[in-house]
């Protein structure tokens, strides 16, 4: 009978035992206050949950990091919300074995965060993982001087202002209209959907603002190997 080596079948132990772990989320909190972040489970389970700011959540406290363990096809989003203010949506989908399909969602709220894998590694194609805008006012007046239509934006102060030719404050939500949305997500280029891509189900002309947005917005949605996925909130 052929005996396997102590060394040969710690190795096969450990490759099994990560083969078969659970998903984890970690969450980083750069933040001077204690974060709640709002979960959204469509399918699995995320546990230790609790209410925080008026919603089902999880808290992170000021300036640390926390390791979450949600069920192995765990389906869902994690969204940070500060005084009634809702930030951009973590979505994050855990139902294929060894691999996450995610994205930052800022069709209802905006802030500064991204989310991807905890190693770092590269999307299948070699394109940078991360996912979201660490800052999106810095990012959105990147593209400023070059946009064609200021005044327009403007109009639509909710969203967009600026001062001295620069940006002041920007946002989104459901209500935002197209042009505000072109420009965060064709002009600028967030790495997030800013509309609903052709997720809606809403037929869209072929050559029209929307149809751009959409596709746009579909090519915001990532894949990669691994179950265990960081969300850095600025």
């Amino acid at each position: 009978m052929h005996f396997q080596s102590s060394a040969f079948m710690l190795a096969s132990f450990l490759y099994a035992a990560a083969s078969n772990a659970n998903p984890v989320i970690t969450v980083h909190n750069t933040n001077t206050y204690t974060l709640c972040l709002k979960v959204e489970t469509g399918a699995g389970y995320f546990p230790t949950t609790t209410s925080c700011g008026g919603v089902n959540g999880i808290n992170v406290a000021p300036m640390l990091t926390s390791n979450f363990y949600p069920s192995s096809k765990w389906n869902g989003a994690i969204t940070p919300v500060r005084k009634g203010v809702v930030g951009t949506r973590f979505e994050i989908d855990f139902s294929d074995a060894g691999k996450t399909w995610y994205d930052a969602d800022m069709e209802m709220g905006m802030s500064g965060g991204t989310v991807g894998p905890s190693d770092n590694r590269k999307r299948s194609n070699g394109a940078p993982s991360l996912a979201g805008e660490q800052d999106p006012l810095a990012k959105a007046d990147a593209a400023w001087a070059h946009t064609a239509n200021q005044g327009e934006l403007l109009a639509t102060p909710k969203y967009i202002t600026a001062s001295n030719g620069h940006l002041k404050s920007v946002y989104m939500d459901k209500e935002a209209p197209e042009i505000v949305q072109a420009f965060f997500q064709l002009d600028a280029d967030f790495n997030a959907y800013i509309g609903p891509g052709s997720e809606s189900g809403k037929p869209v002309a072929q050559g029209t603002l929307k149809e751009q947005l959409n596709r746009a917005a579909d090519e915001k949605s990532w894949t990669v190997d691994t179950q265990e996925m960081t969300i850095t909130i600025y």
